[in-house]
């Protein structure tokens, strides 16, 4: 009977923690929505003003090379096309290697609610410890570390 009775009483407690749950994760996964409708309307816009750019760029450069074969046409056409070649090359490799770069400095997505997320994760996992009567645990000092990597190991 004593079964019985501490199990009455802890099922209140525990309706009350995963109903805490429940609401914690409808308030994150709304937090989540956003900062994914935020960062697709900033990439839309970033994408489009950059196809943009690139396609009256290379009008541009098409025109004016165009014209440097026109003037240079009788005396030294076959130094001006390879010379143009050479410099939309070089103009080529910079732009790739700084998309590179750009690429591999770019922050994590939803950095803030997967920090948001890991925190009600050992809440719960504390909460749920202190119900039971077991004691909490000390995270490792390697624990962090672990994660960082494991994020780093993402990208």
């Amino acid at each position: 009977m004593a079964n019985g009775t501490n199990q009455e009483r802890s099922s209140p407690g525990l309706y009350t923690l995963l109903g805490q749950i429940a609401d914690g994760l409808s308030t994150r996964l709304q937090i989540a929505s956003i900062e994914l409708s935020v960062a697709r309307d900033n990439a839309g816009k970033a994408a489009f003003y950059g196809i943009l750019a690139g396609f009256f760029g290379l009008f541009s450069l098409v025109f004016i090379s165009i014209a440097l074969l026109v003037v240079f046409w009788d005396e030294h056409r076959v130094f001006v096309a390879c010379a143009l070649a050479v410099f939309y090359t070089v103009i080529f490799l910079y732009l790739l290697g700084r998309a590179r770069n750009f690429a591999s400095t770019l922050p994590y997505s939803f950095a803030e609610s997967k920090q948001i997320m890991q925190a009600d994760v050992n809440s719960f996992r504390g909460a749920l410890r202190r119900s039971q009567g077991t004691p909490e645990e000390a995270p490792a000092a390697g624990a962090a570390v672990q994660t960082k990597e494991a994020d780093n190991a993402g990208k």
